[in-house]
Formats: C-alpha cells, sequence, structure tokens
C-alpha cells in the first residue's frame, strides 16, 4: 500500500512540475447541475445533470518525457420537468494517449496528445458516425520558477464538422497564497490559499464545446453544447489527498441544442434540447488530487 501511494506522488511530483499546475487529478468524479426555463415557452422547464468520471495516468521516463494516458468519461441527462416522459441521456467516453517531450535545456516541453472518441444517445449500435478524433499540441516555456507559458492548438472532428481552437495560458504564483493558471479559452483559474494543504478558492472560467451523434430515431441529427460558465468554487482535503470540492456559478454561453445533420440548422425535433434562458450552475465532486505545494513541505 505505501509503495503504491509513493508510485502516485513520484508520478503527479513530475506531472505537476511538468505542466507546472499546482496540482493532478489522478482520479475524479463530479456532477455539475443547472434548471431553466425554455426562451420559446417558458412554462416549461429543463433539468440538466452532467456526471464526469476521469482518470489520468502519466508514466515518466529517466530522459525528462513521460507518457500519458487519460480515461474521460461523461453522461448528460436532460428531462423537462415535471414531464420527465421528455428525458434524453448522452454519453461520451475518450482516451486521450500522449507524450511529452523535455529540451535538453529543461525550459521547453512539448506535448502532443491524440484523442479518439464516442459520443451518441448510444440508442443505437455503435458505427463510424459516433466516432470523433480529436488532437492537441501545446508547448510549455518555463520563463523562471514563478512564471510559465504555454500556447498550442486544439482540434476535434465534431459530429458539425472540423472544430478548432488557438490555446494560450500564463501560469503565475503571484504570491504565496495567489495562483493564476490554466490554459484559455478553456480552463482558467484565480486560486488564493485560505489555509494551505486544506481550504483554497477562487475563480473559475470555463469553455468547454462539445458534440454528440444522436440515434437513428432522431434522424441521425446531433446535438451541440457550447458551454461557457463562469464560477467560484472551494476545494477542502477532508483526509490527506482526498479532496471535496464545490462550484457555483452563472451559464453565459449556450444549452445542449439539436441541429440537423443535414443542413446543421437548429430544429426543435426532441423538445428537451432547445434553447434555455442563461442559468445558475452548481457543481460538487470529489478527487484523489496531489498538490506540488503540498509534497514540497512533506
Amino acid at each position: 500500500m505505501k509503495k503504491s501511494v509513493l508510485i502516485l506522488f513520484l508520478l503527479g511530483l513530475f506531472i505537476n512540475k511538468s505542466f507546472s499546475q499546482p496540482y493532478i487529478d489522478v482520479l475524479s468524479f463530479n456532477c455539475q447541475s443547472f434548471s431553466s426555463t425554455y426562451k420559446e415557452n417558458p412554462k416549461w422547464k429543463n433539468k440538466t445533470d452532467d456526471y464526469f468520471l476521469n482518470f489520468f495516468l502519466p508514466k515518466p521516463f529517466k530522459n525528462g518525457n513521460v507518457l500519458m494516458v487519460r480515461l474521460n468519461s461523461e453522461m448528460l441527462s436532460s428531462t423537462i420537468t415535471p414531464d420527465s416522459s421528455y428525458t434524453s441521456k448522452l454519453y461520451n467516453v475518450s482516451l486521450p494517449v500522449g507524450f511529452q517531450f523535455l529540451s535538453k535545456n529543461k525550459k521547453w516541453k512539448t506535448v502532443i496528445m491524440g484523442i479518439p472518441k464516442i459520443a451518441s444517445d448510444l440508442k443505437d449500435v455503435i458505427d463510424k458516425h459516433d466516432y470523433q478524433y480529436g488532437a492537441i499540441l501545446l508547448e510549455n516555456y518555463e520563463y523562471t520558477e514563478n512564471l510559465k507559458i504555454k500556447a498550442g492548438f486544439y482540434y476535434n472532428r465534431e459530429a458539425f464538422g472540423n472544430f478548432f481552437m488557438p490555446l494560450i495560458g500564463i501560469d503565475w504564483k503571484a504570491t504565496d497564497r495567489i495562483k493564476l493558471y490554466g490554459i484559455m479559452p478553456s480552463n482558467y483559474k484565480i486560486e488564493y490559499a485560505l489555509k494551505k494543504n486544506k481550504l483554497y478558492a477562487g475563480l473559475n472560467f470555463k469553455s468547454f464545446t462539445r458534440s454528440f451523434r444522436l440515434s437513428k430515431t432522431q434522424n441521425f441529427d446531433y446535438v451541440r453544447y457550447n458551454e461557457i460558465i463562469l464560477k467560484v468554487f472551494m476545494d477542502y482535503f477532508v483526509y490527506k489527498k482526498v479532496l471535496l470540492f464545490g462550484e457555483l456559478g452563472y451559464s453565459l454561453g449556450k444549452s445542449p441544442l439539436q441541429f440537423t445533420y443535414t443542413t446543421k440548422i437548429e430544429t426543435s425535433r426532441n423538445p428537451v434540447f432547445t434553447p434555455l434562458k442563461n442559468y445558475p450552475v452548481i457543481n460538487i465532486g470529489v478527487a484523489y488530487r496531489i498538490r506540488l505545494d503540498m509534497e514540497n513541505q512533506e
């Protein structure tokens, strides 16, 4: 048992140095929920629960390079309330696999990652239309010990077509308690240590575009979700590396919307996936988290 914990510690420590982020979640589970009325029919209300389960396993080598394997899964359940007969569930499972290359001067790190994914309602037999393929290229430069710069791009073959997104990030340890880190426009945090090694809080911006292929009963349409959320968060270590976290935010983007496959025009064929008014969001979860700043003090 002690040996396995030590291995996780070493891997986590190494990866944190590589990505200049103050922590790594080896395993995490969370549920994000929101409720809102429909724009075209305010008498109807939508309740959506979004479940995520993620696992990360890095394999460092002596030369500083790292093999990275992730398993990410999501189940999105949307219901028109109080009539639960209008319920739709969407699923995606991805297996990002990549490699990080460390330069000889240890200032530069290059991350290349392929992302195979299945994203659909899983009501039909899985075929080629349910598969999506993506990639990430990210360059990391360590300007100083407290300042790291990142830039690159993300690509995914979504149900609606090719999706490209430029990436840029600055990880900055402003003070002993204040840290800024992440990659824009996907995810960025401003973190304050209320109690070091125990309680953290701050602001988090999240932007996540994804799509799901629907079944034959929905004419093979797709759902596109342009998620943009600004939220406050709190992280609390209840026991050693076991973390409970909570977030409260507000949606700035668009709710999950259904489009026709051929014309890519928004459709109300499934009344669940029609435009909603902007809404508050709550997210709670648990993680096995390894913090670099915590490990340095042990």
